[in-house]
């Protein structure tokens, strides 16, 4: 996975999108899958809006899952990403077969780069 930081009024459209389509936001046990059944037309396209930031902003970006809140209260995002990708020399390589792993950013993240405690 490559991070690109996303604009202040990308940041700020995703923020109001969460407060605004509490559907996106799903509070999950570590694996459980999060099923959309019941979303209605202004949710998925309220999904779509932020799947077409965070493709801009991340480099084998697969799919958004949700929303949520950590134990700390910090609002995070839960994405599939394609493992695979990386950097050689600053050029963006794709090595061996594609891996779908499960990703997960504080939302502040996307705007500022990885916090320095996780690097």
């Amino acid at each position: 996975m490559i991070l690109t930081t996303i604009e202040q009024n990308e940041y700020d459209t995703l923020v109001a999108i969460q407060k605004n389509f509490p559907n996106l936001t799903f509070q999950h046990e570590p694996y459980q899958e999060w099923i959309p059944a019941h979303f209605t037309e202004k949710d998925k396209n309220a999904l779509n809006e932020v799947k077409s930031i965070m493709i801009k902003a991340i480099k084998g970006f697969k799919k958004f899952t949700n929303f949520y809140y950590n134990k700390k209260g910090i609002l995070n995002v839960r994405f599939y990403y394609d493992w695979s990708y990386g950097l050689v020399d600053g050029i963006i390589i794709r090595e061996n077969l594609p891996f779908i792993g499960v990703g997960y950013l504080e939302l502040q993240e996307l705007l500022n780069g990885f916090n320095e405690n996780k690097v």
